[in-house]
């Protein structure tokens, strides 16, 4: 059976796709594909980020969301809504579980209480899978909840340092700044950042789950960068 398509429609459908990302002349087209990262970042990210000083810019622009898990700061439990106390503050998180058994984001106003967080944590089973080796290397980053909608990838020690320079959509007329909803499992740890060039809030995801509601850890349509380490903790 022959599917016909209506040619004039689909081009109807393309440029009015085009015209609400702004780009209504081959020469707008043009520029913004000219503008675009087409490579992600060749440099070893292990020594290119430090992860004890990412975010250690100004974060006068950092304003936290309430998680719908409950909230650990700095070892204190905290109701969700408070974490706007910490707004002009960067935050360090991960998700986990509490003593029972919640979900918990479990967040540190330095990233070396993070690393001390996740060490402490090794061997724990919040990696989610037995045998995370049988993953895929590349991370998944999606436009919707449940790992649906458009996606992005990273291959192991490599990243996307600005998303908002990087195209989504048709003829990658719109970007990934502010869209990532849900992270597919993959073998390495990741990481999103609130802001571009690894700043900001982090949150960081252990290797071996699927985060199918970033609004469950205060992180939907939040990340301007993101990094799969290429190894876990």
């Amino acid at each position: 059976m022959t599917i016909s398509i209506d040619k004039t429609d689909s081009e109807r459908e393309i440029l009015a796709a085009l015209a609400a990302e702004g780009i209504e002349s081959l020469e707008a087209l043009a520029s913004r594909l000219a503008s675009l990262d087409r490579v992600q970042t060749d440099e070893s990210l292990l020594s290119a980020i430090s992860m004890n000083h990412a975010g250690a810019e100004s974060t006068t622009t950092v304003r936290h969301r309430p998680p719908e898990a409950r909230l650990v700061v700095d070892g204190q439990r905290l109701e969700p809504s408070e974490i706007a106390q910490f707004d002009g503050t960067a935050l360090h998180s991960t998700p986990g579980l509490d003593s029972k058994r919640e979900p918990t984001l479990f967040s540190f106003t330095t990233a070396e209480a993070l690393m001390n967080h996740l060490a402490s944590a090794r061997g724990s089973d919040d990696i989610g899978t037995t045998n995370p080796d049988s993953l895929s290397d590349l991370s998944y980053y999606y436009s919707d909840d449940s790992a649906r909608g458009d996606w992005l990838q990273n291959g192991p020690g490599r990243a996307w340092r600005d998303l908002s320079r990087v195209g989504r959509g048709i003829f990658h007329a719109g970007d990934w700044n502010d869209v990532i909803s849900s992270v597919n499992w993959c073998r390495w740890d990741v990481s999103l950042y609130e802001h571009a060039n690894y700043g900001g809030s982090q949150l960081y995801l252990r290797a071996g789950r699927t985060y199918f509601h970033l609004s469950e850890w205060g992180f939907n349509d939040r990340a301007s960068s993101t990094v799969n380490w290429g190894r876990r903790f």
